[in-house]
Formats: structure tokens, C-alpha cells, sequence
């Protein structure tokens, strides 16, 4: 009869403490991961450095993107947008890489 009380979920509060555990694991493992992403200074204002790896990748990519446009036999790869999201992609990761890996 205990363990149907317990399977049911009862007040005793012992399986709602233990089913809970991994999730505040989890939520305590990503609060303190939050303060260790680098920060860049501009102008007083700190941005995280993932969002500017992220600006840098949209830049780079419509550049490159807009380069290969003007090539006559590349206009069809650049007006695709498979491979400008994946060429964001991976210009993000190696702006992140370059700059804030600390290699």
C-alpha cells in the first residue's frame, strides 16, 4: 500500500525531491556558467562575445556572399541560403575561435 501511495505521488515529499534533483543540477551548472563568457568594452557598454562573434560572421558572409554574386559563375551558390547560413555558422565559430578561445 506504501509503495502505490509513492508511485501516486504522495505529500511525504520524497519523490517529488529526488525527481527534481538532475533539473536543479542542471539549472546550477548553467547559472554558473553564465559569468564565465568573455565581454568586450565598447564605449562603456559590455556585449558578450558570442554576440560579437555573431555580428562579425553576418558581415563577413554577406561579404562574401556579395563577392561571389558578382562572380558569373558563382551566382547561383550565393543566392542560396543554405550556404549563407552555414557560412555564417562557420564564421561565427571562427571568430569565437580566434578570438576568445585563448589558444
Amino acid at each position: 500500500m506504501e509503495d502505490a501511495a509513492l508511485a501516486l505521488g504522495s505529500d511525504r515529499g520524497e519523490h517529488r525531491a529526488v525527481r527534481s534533483a538532475p533539473g536543479a543540477a542542471l539549472f546550477l551548472a548553467a547559472a554558473a556558467a553564465v559569468g564565465c563568457a568573455p565581454t568586450l568594452n565598447v564605449l562603456g557598454v559590455y556585449f558578450p562575445g558570442w554576440l560579437v562573434s555573431g555580428f562579425v560572421a553576418l558581415v563577413v558572409a554577406y561579404a562574401l556572399v556579395w563577392w561571389l554574386g558578382r562572380r558569373p559563375g558563382e551566382r547561383a551558390l550565393a543566392q542560396s541560403g543554405l550556404f549563407f547560413c552555414s557560412l555564417t555558422v562557420v564564421a561565427g565559430l571562427l571568430v569565437w575561435w580566434i578570438f576568445f578561445s585563448g589558444f
